[in-house]
């Protein structure tokens, strides 16, 4: 014979249900937290199973405004697409993309346009990730060596790479390496990343002596920052 969990506990026999427009996933296992998350436009409750209904539509109704806000955050984000006639930022503009047949791979920027050319249309990204490769190698590089010599903070050595999850490292050893999608965003924010992490070098944490450093060279940084966190998430996925 089976008890309903809801009849003696209030709870839902489900481990999967929505409350209030808010998807409810309970977890057999030992979680001990609770955690309200949006995924794909969806506000997803994860929470131990003997949590009842009863307390959930408090923290529902409690989180409302923020529920809303993180929701039309996500609708405001701009998904980036490799298809024609899509927009595409590059170095704090935005360019339109055009994918032409031709009998060779390359990529060409003309007034607002990005020109890819590709043999095949499956290649258009393919074609595009190595353009923007080369110009952040050579964009990069330059702005590096320059802001380091402003600043006067010297650096061992420079990479490039695609991280998924951050922009910028710096090793205790003062090598530096950098995310090459960094040329998908504009050119201050790109030299704050820059200066983050070149006051690494000297501050190898992020204290308030770091953030001092980082002030000095770059007064803008909070808004820099801010920026970088509503609108590369986006980008860095790229």
């Amino acid at each position: 014979m089976k008890i309903s969990l809801k009849k003696i506990f209030g709870i839902s026999s489900s481990r999967s249900v929505v409350i209030d427009n808010v998807k409810i996933i309970r977890s057999t296992k030992r979680l001990r937290t609770i955690s309200l998350q949006i995924k794909n436009g969806v506000p997803t409750i994860y929470c131990p199973a003997y949590i009842k209904d009863s307390y959930l539509r408090l923290i529902i109704k409690k989180k409302q405004l923020w529920i809303k806000k993180k929701i039309n955050a996500e609708k405001e984000r701009v998904k980036i697409l490799v298809k024609n006639k899509s927009i595409f930022p590059f170095l704090g503009r935005n360019f339109t993309l055009l994918t032409l047949e031709s009998k060779e791979n390359k990529v060409l920027l003309k007034n607002n346009s990005i020109l890819i050319h590709c043999t095949e249309s499956e290649r258009a990204k393919k074609n595009l990730v190595e353009w923007l490769k080369l110009e952040a190698k050579k964009y990069l590089v330059a702005r590096v060596q320059f802001i380091s010599s402003k600043i006067k903070i010297s650096f061992k050595s420079l990479s490039l790479r695609g991280y998924r999850a951050m922009w910028g490292a710096c090793n205790s050893r003062s090598e530096i390496c950098l995310n090459w999608k960094l040329v998908m965003l504009p050119k201050k924010v790109i030299d704050y990343v820059i200066v983050h992490e070149l006051c690494h070098i000297i501050e190898p944490n992020h204290s308030k002596s770091f953030w001092s450093l980082v002030k000095k060279h770059d007064n803008e940084y909070v808004e820099n920052k801010n920026w970088l966190k509503k609108n590369g998430i986006e980008i860095i996925k790229f």
